[in-house]
C-alpha cells in the first residue's frame, strides 16, 4: 500500500482591513447631521413627487383661467413656450467648412404658484 503524504496544514489567511482612502470625521454632531441630511433628502424626493401629482390636479381644476382663488389661497398659472430646435447651418464662402451647430431647443413648461 502506497503512502500518501498529508498536505501541509493551511494557515488561515485573514484579509487585512481595507485601507481608508478618505479622511474620516469622527465628530458625533457631524455624523448625526449627515444622517439627518440623508433622511431629509429622501423626504424631499417624496414630497417633490407628491407635489408634481398635486400640480396636475390643480392645473386641471383651474381650467382655462390664469389665476383663481381657492379657499384662502391664490393659484396662478404661468406658461412658458418652448424653443424650437434649429438645424446646423453652413455659413459664408469665406468660412467654408465651418458649421454653426444647431440648438437642441427646449420643451415648454407650465409653472404653478400657490400663495
Amino acid at each position: 500500500m502506497a503512502r500518501t503524504t498529508k498536505p501541509a496544514s493551511r494557515s488561515k489567511v485573514t484579509a487585512a482591513a481595507p485601507t481608508v482612502t478618505r479622511p474620516q470625521i469622527l465628530d458625533r454632531k457631524v455624523i448625526a447631521d449627515a444622517g439627518t441630511y440623508a433622511v431629509n433628502k429622501a423626504e424631499i424626493d417624496r414630497l417633490t413627487a407628491e407635489n408634481e401629482a398635486l400640480k396636475v390636479t390643480l392645473l386641471q381644476a383651474m381650467g382655462p383661467h390664469e389665476s383663481v382663488i381657492t379657499g384662502n389661497r391664490v393659484l396662478t398659472r404661468s406658461t412658458h413656450a418652448g424653443t424650437p430646435a434649429t438645424e446646423n447651418v453652413v455659413i459664408t464662402k469665406a468660412m467654408i467648412g465651418q458649421i454653426i451647430p444647431g440648438k437642441k431647443g427646449r420643451k415648454g413648461y407650465t409653472t404653478l404658484t400657490v400663495q
